[in-house]
């Protein structure tokens, strides 16, 4: 067990003064929200290589240099299954239908494909981005998969889908190491003000399932991790919610500061959602982002990737429309789009010298344009190159139906458009034809 292992220890101890004293204003782990820190140093233990901590050392050293041209390769990665969602909630980009990017769920070839490029340095592996995870029906291979490459996975769930011991059960046996859920109210009338058509019911009778299947399995994993937002409708349900967490058998309780669209700063929608009488779940700026490592660098260039259900690859999760990626892993490896244009160009800009010569997202956006090196460098004449793609069978940003349906086969799409249909009360609401994304928070 890693807990018991001295070296484990004596690696945490290091970590935490290195960081302090070598950090790009926010180390790795001061990076992760409070009260997940712990868990997530343990969970990176548990599937500890030397290969996996020398790449580590190799990346953050050249992030303190501001590398442009990486040797090394990102170790948090995120792989987003499906951004289908069933919910509306009211401050993510797939409720709002934001995204410009088509619907569908990840082929099972190219989840293998991509895990099999990143199995020796990622330590983590968040499958979930803008899509609810359990609509992808067979989300439990996928998790099985990279589990057995010695990868910790991660998921986040609003855990609307009704779910049947038989599902709990695979899920289980997955290899799970962490299940977020998203629960951010203790009644239906508080719960469904953010989580718009969810059901409290169908959460909590999901959290027993997999309380028990756990139990009669005895498995110590997933561990499952409730995430409750702390916001203006919800606040006064705090104490309620941890005595409820006991009943649920639940590993954790994490209540979490209100996070806004990136790239808005509307102060009248903060007023609707920020709590009054919890001012530790307040920032100082509503609006901050935690990764803009106070306008120096985003470590996000450096550390972790994000691969589309499409195979569109980006930096992080804010650059949402297929025009925003920065490589199909369909037609490249990861390896070649790792330290292409598009990613020196983006490392490249928090250079105050750095002339850049294409437009690539990251322009767009706060966390650069907040950064000291932009204001150096002052206003960029570019503009991103117009493309023309089939989205839903419209000209948008994506593929279309008949492609999706090619690459992940009938018999996937009509499962999923099943288990849409479960946790939907009208298919009108989620629809796979919409061009607006449905999504998670």
């Amino acid at each position: 067990m890693a807990r018991y292992n001295p070296f484990f220890w004596f690696l945490k101890g290091i970590i935490y003064f290195a960081e302090r004293w070598f950090q790009v204003n926010g180390g790795v782990i001061e990076s992760v929200a409070d009260g997940r820190r712990d868990n997530r140093f343990w969970l990176a233990t548990r599937y500890f290589s030397w290969r996996k901590l020398f790449n580590f050392i190799r990346v953050e050293t050249q992030l303190r240099f501001t590398r442009r041209v990486i040797w090394g390769n990102p170790y948090e990665w995120e792989i987003d299954t499906t951004n289908i969602c069933q919910l509306k909630c009211p401050l993510c980009h797939t409720g709002k239908g934001t995204i410009h990017r088509d619907q569908g769920v990840m082929d099972f070839d190219l989840f293998t494909k991509v895990v099999d490029q990143i199995k020796s340095s990622c330590m983590w592996l968040t499958l979930y981005s803008w899509g609810e995870p359990f609509l992808n029906r067979r989300i439990h291979e996928y998790i099985e998969y990279a589990h057995n490459k010695n990868i910790a996975t991660i998921i986040s769930s609003n855990l609307n889908k009704p779910l049947t011991p038989k599902i709990a059960e695979q899920v289980i046996k997955s290899g799970l190491d962490v299940m977020i859920v998203s629960l951010d109210g203790v009644t239906q009338d508080v719960y469904e003000v953010y989580r718009v058509n969810g059901y409290l019911n169908h959460v909590l009778a999901n959290l027993h399932l997999l309380d028990d299947m756990k139990r009669e399995l005895g498995s110590k994993t997933p561990y499952i991790e409730w995430q409750f937002i702390v916001m203006k409708q919800n606040e006064h349900q705090l104490d309620e919610a941890k005595v409820l967490a006991s009943e649920l058998g639940v590993d954790s309780l994490v209540f979490k500061k209100v996070d806004f669209p990136h790239g808005e700063d509307d102060q009248a929608e903060a007023e609707r959602w920020l709590p009054r009488e919890h001012p530790e779940y307040l920032r100082k700026d509503p609006f901050f982002k935690p990764y803009s490592e106070n306008g120096q660098v985003c470590w996000r260039l450096w550390r972790s990737a994000v691969v589309n259900w499409d195979g569109g690859l980006a930096p992080c999760c804010y650059l949402t429309d297929k025009t925003q990626d920065f490589g199909d892993l369909n037609q490249s490896s990861v390896k070649d789009v790792w330290n292409n244009t598009k990613y020196t160009t983006a490392r490249g800009l928090y250079e105050s010298n750095f002339v850049p010569e294409e437009w690539v997202g990251c322009l767009d956006c706060s966390v650069y344009q907040g950064s000291s090196a932009a204001r150096h460098r002052g206003q960029i004449d570019l503009k991103p190159e117009s493309i023309s793609l089939q989205f839903n069978g419209r000209k948008s940003a994506g593929t279309n139906m008949s492609r999706l349906m090619a690459k992940n086969g009938s018999n996937q799409i009509d499962g999923t458009v099943r288990d849409l249909t479960e946790c939907s009360n009208s298919m009108d609401e989620v629809n796979l034809t919409e061009t607006n994304t449905g999504g998670r928070a």
